[in-house]
């Protein structure tokens, strides 16, 4: 399957995800601030396949903090639905990175909610890279690869 961004067909990473009891609102259904760390799940788990996870960058003196996060949600997520978290990745010329994610219901395919998280690189001390250095570029070339972007 593919996932679509802008009109092109981006292929994704899928992380299946259980719906657990505490994530149910009073409402029965998912509450809203669980979807973002949805959106972790996947990422971590396509980018340590990479060696790109938080705690391997950090490792590298680098750091990967959001600074953008969207959600749209489409319908509602309830208890003990299996799901599917689907990540892929943006191409881009400077030193950030642009994920983008699908929550999808495993048994009727149906989308659950659409997002994005914009993470720029730094420093351990938190100043910005304009460049990213190049054993981490090589890394972020190949999960591009795998990802067709």
């Amino acid at each position: 399957m593919r996932l679509y961004w802008k009109g092109r067909k981006l292929k994704y990473h899928e992380t299946p995800l259980q719906v657990r009891f505490y994530e149910v609102d009073a409402y029965g259904v998912v509450w809203h601030g669980h979807y973002v760390g949805w959106f972790e799940a996947g990422r971590n788990d396509l980018t340590q396949q990479y060696q790109m996870g938080p705690l391997q960058l950090k490792e590298r003196n680098l750091l990967a903090p959001v600074v953008d996060l969207n959600c749209q949600f489409k319908l509602p997520a309830t208890f003990d639905s299996s799901l599917i978290i689907q990540t892929t990745m943006e191409r881009t010329e400077v030193a950030k990175l642009i994920f983008h994610y699908r929550v999808v219901d495993q048994g009727n395919r149906k989308v659950l909610a659409t997002g994005s998280t914009t993470h720029v690189l730094t420093d351990l001390k938190g100043n910005l890279l304009y460049r990213v250095p190049q054993e981490v570029l090589g890394k972020i070339e190949a999960m591009q690869r795998y990802l067709e972007v």
